[in-house]
């Protein structure tokens, strides 16, 4: 925790040197409270807030921020080689985790503190800006805010967060109890406290259906804007259940078509932006034995959204790294935290992704005995037709798992048990069912 708050304090020093400041912010809570923080740090600074969703352009944000300092915020920790490449100076404040260090991020990981549960985007730039003077205390709320927009209440506020918690009580900022779920808030935008999950549940609903900007004004102080903020999540609720109970008709069909997939892909396509990661998330409760993914339709190809459950993280599971994988092997990008994660692909390569993210989930399950057949084949989908009958016949052995996935001209077959007498007659099965089969070319064992 020292070395981090050293690296908050040369943070600090950059701020405070910077004449202009253009803040981006990610286009959820997090990063728009993170955003407002940086804003309220400096009253008497030029600070632009422009808020962005995954993927912008860097041509387009370096015109935006000519002439001030451009801070990232809840962002930027995979963007490391684009932003150094479009920018002489910056600031990294974010919590996602990381694939490199750099000398102007700040980044939780790097210091051994868990971004996922133990501090947000909004988080990191408190203790920035709690470096600067001990006044911007009376900032905490904004913190707290943007770590309940992350779900980071659900672990309970712990390491760098309970110190966050502190200021907030000790500075006399909020009531009730300490319980993350129940914290209220006095807030400049209500005459009434407001409980702090509700503030960070409107400014989600307003990020998700593109108007980040009232959530800022509401944050800023505009009771106009907090009474917009109060009908769009009155809107934003019912059409996030008028999705989950479409979803739901279709149950059965779901699992089925998931069969052959170490997670549930779900593709609404006529989904709106904005919803599919609050979506996965209800979800989760609904298909617990295999992390949820929500694909939708997107003015660029695919826009996919996963959730988890700690229990699966606890197996071995991390989406972040999944939808890292399968996205770069379609010619994608994706990545996230191991309990929640996104990306992009191109729309013609669907398949493709499931069969590479339940390839990646496949090598991360902690089975003790696991199993890989790569398959040169003459037809794909002959092929994988007769693999997959082979699959189904041997769901009689619960105890085992073998999966089929299919890449160009060849398919894989993973095998996963924790039982060595029904892990071996699958493989002695799929072995002679395949060793007959007029569709196979060559078949060897993949090391995994």
């Amino acid at each position: 925790m020292n070395n981090f708050l050293l690296k908050c304090k040369e943070a600090a020093r950059i701020l405070q040197r910077a004449e202009k400041i253009t803040v981006f912010g990610h286009r959820d809570t997090d990063g728009i409270c993170a955003s407002l923080l940086i804003k309220q740090a400096f009253p008497t600074k030029k600070v632009e807030i422009v808020i962005i969703r995954h993927g912008p352009s860097f041509e387009e944000l370096a015109q935006k921020s000519d002439g001030t300092l451009p801070v990232f915020v809840d962002y930027g920790s995979s963007e490391v080689p684009n932003i150094s490449s479009h920018f002489k100076e910056f600031l990294i404040l974010d919590h996602h985790p990381t694939k490199q260090q750099h000398k102007w991020m700040v980044n939780p990981w790097d210091f051994g503190i868990d971004g996922t549960r133990e501090l947000s985007g909004a988080g990191v730039v408190y203790f920035v800006i709690r470096a600067i003077s001990e006044t911007n205390k009376r900032l905490s709320p904004f913190a707290v805010i943007g770590a309940m927009g992350d779900k980071q209440y659900l672990s309970g506020f712990k390491g760098p967060n309970s110190v966050i918690l502190d200021d907030l009580f000790s500075e006399k900022l909020a009531q009730g109890e300490r319980s993350s779920e129940l914290i209220i808030l006095t807030t400049p935008f209500s005459k009434d406290p407001v409980q702090a999950l509700e503030v960070a549940n409107m400014i989600d609903a307003c990020a998700s259906i593109n108007k980040p900007y009232v959530a800022v004004e509401m944050m800023m102080g505009s009771m106009e804007a907090y009474n917009e903020a109060r009908g769009i999540f009155k809107d934003y609720r019912k059409m996030h259940n008028d999705f989950i109970n479409a979803i739901l008709l279709r149950k059965e069909d779901i699992i089925t078509s998931n069969s052959q997939h170490l997670a549930y892909f779900i593709h609404c396509s006529a989904l709106e932006p904005g919803f599919s990661g609050a979506i996965a998330e209800d979800l989760v409760a609904v298909f617990p034995d295999k992390p949820i993914i929500i694909l939708f339709d997107a003015s660029y190809g695919i826009k996919a959204s996963a959730r988890t459950t700690e229990k699966l993280v606890k197996e071995g599971v991390n989406l972040g790294k999944a939808m890292e994988h399968g996205a770069l092997y379609c010619s994608g990008k994706g990545g996230g935290h191991d309990i929640a994660a996104g990306a992009m692909i191109p729309n013609n390569r669907i398949e493709e992704f499931k069969a590479e993210v339940t390839y990646a989930l496949f090598n991360q399950t902690k089975a003790r005995l696991k199993f890989v057949l790569e398959i040169d084949v003459k037809n794909t989908n002959n092929a994988n037709s007769i693999l997959k009958a082979l699959s189904v016949d041997n769901e009689k052995y619960k105890s085992t798992e073998s999966i089929i996935v299919a890449r160009e001209k060849k398919s894989i077959v993973l095998v996963r048990s924790d039982d060595i007498g029904t892990f071996k007659n699958t493989v002695d099965d799929i072995i002679s069912c395949l060793s007959s089969c007029t569709e196979i070319l060559n078949i060897k064992s993949k090391k995994l």
